[in-house]
């Protein structure tokens, strides 16, 4: 990462449109995703054997390298390690046996990102939105339930490092739709993959809210998080049959049963002092950069004017 921050920013205008929190689901390997039946006595997390885990692992490296290189990651190294901190208690009360890395990219667009071998990125955009850490903790279990349930192996085809390396711009781009049309040929694959997909959603939505009550957060965070995508415009999920996740009304609706089905948290005394300086410092440099390139930043309001001393006699 520190061989990264050097990097000049890069316009944003042409990244006005928001996407949902998403896994990049990419074909790497030629085994079979987990089934429901071998769930029960495979540990969380554990893909393959391991010399699959450490080929994951640096394929999912590369990817985040290149995802950097087209982006810009943030600067401040205290951002960076308070994400990463607070994502590896969220995967440590997973039970999760994969290890994780947690990445900030300085994206205003609403993302998340799960790359094989538990590399998880973040958009700074996320940061912004989120009201409190539990809605920031949403995000991150979510991904982790995408590399705990090895989503990223969901697609047969057998591939190498350079064919998901090349995948990056249109996961970046695109989400997890765009990894879903790039991998897929013809109709009737894409729509089964859509369809898997959706379901890989669902899941994760799922044990993202048993993990919040385990680490003592209130799971009906993850709700707050969806219902705040959709009043604020930034819901930008393909629909109809390729759609590769559901509704966000439907996520939520989802969220309510399950929340309501689950023990109640021990909540712990999360302390958001930390949480809120780390969205202050996103949203005050996206409030400056927006001022200085002229775009609005998606799903914020624009800048307000700067305020100057009328000269005098005027």
């Amino acid at each position: 990462m520190d061989k990264l921050e050097g990097q000049s920013m890069r316009s944003i205008g042409a990244a006005s449109r928001c996407v949902v929190l998403g896994v990049a689901v990419v074909s790497f390997l030629a085994l079979p995703a987990r089934g429901g039946s071998q769930r029960s006595f495979v540990p969380e997390g554990v893909c393959g054997d391991p010399q699959a885990m450490l080929e994951a692992s640096q394929a999912g490296r590369a990817m985040v390298g290149q995802a950097f290189a087209a982006g810009m990651p943030w600067g401040d190294p205290s951002l960076g390690e308070y994400v990463n901190r607070l994502g590896q208690e969220l995967a440590r009360r997973s039970g999760s046996q994969q290890a994780f890395a947690f990445y900030v990219l300085y994206d205003p667009r609403v993302n998340a990102q799960a790359f094989p071998g538990g590399h998880i990125v973040i958009n700074s955009g996320a940061v912004s939105l989120a009201e409190n850490e539990a809605e920031l903790a949403s995000v991150l279990s979510h991904e982790i339930a995408h590399e705990n349930a090895c989503d990223w192996r969901a697609t047969p085809s057998k591939g190498n490092l350079g064919v998901l390396i090349a995948m990056v711009p249109a996961v970046m781009l695109g989400g997890p739709a765009g990894i879903a049309l790039v991998s897929a040929t013809g109709v009737t694959s894409k729509l089964g993959r859509a369809k898997s997909q959706r379901i890989a959603e669902k899941r994760a939505d799922r044990l993202a809210a048993e993990y919040l009550v385990r680490a003592g957060y209130d799971p009906r965070a993850q709700e707050r998080f969806l219902e705040r995508l959709e009043v604020e415009g930034c819901d930008g999920a393909p629909s109809g049959l390729l759609a590769t996740h559901p509704h966000t009304a439907d996520r939520r609706k989802a969220l309510e049963q399950i929340s309501a089905a689950l023990p109640p948290p021990a909540l712990a005394p999360h302390d958001d002092k930390e949480f809120l300086r780390m969205r202050k410092a996103v949203r005050d440099f996206d409030d400056s950069y927006s001022r200085i390139v002229g775009v609005r930043i998606p799903c914020q309001p624009p800048p307000t004017p700067e305020l100057s001393r009328r000269p005098a006699g005027r």
